[in-house]
């Protein structure tokens, strides 16, 4: 008779890695969906009339449905678990990416498109429907990545689990235009790019069911050495909420201006070649991925060798702020290749490598409530990112001036950091459980 592990003794820690490893392939498939519209955007422009307007307008809808997400599958993560919700999301957000193909298809677009409408109206239509269903899944890629993460690895271990799980971000992103320039080279449109990116995320479900198991992230959380559990502590939860809340919109505000603009940035504003384009936004995620690694790896060095969690994760995150803050010199810099690059790259290496130290802070959150908390921190961010998004566009496009966004990208995090040290006061520090 086969008993089921999770009601034995713990899993060897291997496993535990097995799943952030699972978490990461997801992560770089939601970036992978997310980075094939700006990496082909140049081309829909010209093809279809995506100017800098309508693209802001399609990032704007993508950010509230994000937002809208969040706090959908924060309570529905919370209710229901990851194990079941987690595949749920993978496949509507692989759907949706996939239904983009037709953005250009006669038989799509014609019942979005009046005659007297500009050119590419039903594209320009079509393809907020699909960013729009496409952020709505992408948001329940958090909560329950964070919780999954929350329930196998300690609070010394998260960081660099975080790490870990959010280095998937740049991997997808170092993809994407590698990828956009293998099809392009071999003949495909960039509609090839959307539906074999879906058809990815379509694969990862079966994957995720082999690894996790029923009942390997149902558990309690214990609490720290087996002791009662603390009152509930309001005014210190409100304090932690509102460092959350100003970082990850502040995080928010810095990755996805870069995310959503820098290849139309080098191709149009300095006319870059596609190709040195691409190169240029891979070394700038590769960059981000080592950063990001670097960073919860420090922190669970310095937590080993004596210091508090927090205190480590506060060192790293004011470190990491430093290089963050070099975006606000890109406007300055022109557009030599071997100065502008490699700021860019110490500037992605320090925007992503803040963001495992915010998770771990969000899965300080209650247990109970975690996801729909985590959620509400998401659609504070996107709503804000939306808005920041739909301006940036209209400001683009008057003016061609990107220095506003830049500036934004560099400072914003150093808001967050004076929250963390004003606010922020350390809780125990929880356990693992389920395997490993």
């Amino acid at each position: 008779m086969t008993i089921h592990p999770s009601s034995l003794t713990p899993h060897p820690s291997p496993w535990r890695w097995w799943v952030c490893g699972a978490l990461l392939l997801a992560t770089l498939l939601n970036y992978m969906d997310r980075q094939a519209l700006s990496e082909t955007a140049t081309e829909l422009k010209a093809r279809y009339g995506l100017d800098d307007g309508r693209y802001g307008t399609v990032e704007q809808c993508f950010s509230y449905a994000f937002a809208t997400g969040g706090v959908l599958f924060g309570f529905l993560t919370d209710r229901f678990g990851p194990r079941r919700l987690y595949p749920i999301v993978l496949i509507g957000w692989s759907l949706a990416g996939i239904a983009t193909t037709f953005a250009a298809s006669p038989g799509a677009i014609g019942w979005l498109e009046d005659p007297g409408d500009a050119p590419g109206t039903g594209t320009y239509r079509w393809l907020i429907l699909c960013r729009t269903v496409l952020g709505l899944f992408e948001a329940g890629h958090w909560p329950c990545a964070l919780i999954t993460a929350r329930q196998v690895l300690t609070a010394a271990d998260r960081p660099f689990g975080n790490s870990i799980l959010q280095s998937g971000a740049s991997a997808g992103a170092v993809i994407t235009p590698l990828y956009v320039l293998l099809v392009r080279s071999l003949g495909g449109g960039w509609q090839v790019v959307f539906w074999t990116v879906g058809l990815f995320g379509l694969l990862w479900v079966p994957l995720w069911f082999a690894l996790v198991r029923k009942g390997d992230l149902d558990r309690q959380l214990p609490t720290v050495n087996n002791a009662s559990p603390e009152p509930f502590d309001l005014i210190g939860f409100l304090r932690r909420y509102a460092v959350l809340a100003v970082t990850v919109t502040c995080l928010g505000l810095s990755w996805q201006f870069i995310r959503a603009w820098l290849p139309k940035y080098l191709k149009e504003f300095h006319h870059y070649e596609p190709s040195v384009s691409a190169t240029a936004v891979a070394l700038y995620y590769i960059s981000a991925d080592v950063g990001c690694i670097l960073a919860g790896f420090t922190v669970k060095v310095l937590a080993g060798r004596g210091r508090s969690v927090h205190g480590s994760r506060v060192i790293v995150f004011a470190l990491w702020c430093g290089l963050t803050s070099l975006a606000a010199t890109v406007p300055f810099l022109g557009g030599g290749f071997w100065v502008l690059v490699p700021v860019l790259m110490l500037v992605g290496a320090g925007i992503l490598g803040l963001h495992p130290i915010y998770y771990a802070l969000a899965q300080e959150l209650p247990a109970k409530h975690m996801g729909l908390l985590a959620g509400c921190l998401t659609a504070m961010t996107w709503i804000s990112v939306g808005t920041a998004q739909g301006m940036i566009g209209a400001h683009i496009k008057a003016t061609g001036d990107y220095t506003p966004g830049f500036l934004v990208a560099g400072l914003a995090p150093l808001a967050a950091l004076l929250a963390m040290l004003v606010l922020w006061k350390p809780t125990g520090e929880p356990r693992p459980c389920g395997r490993g």
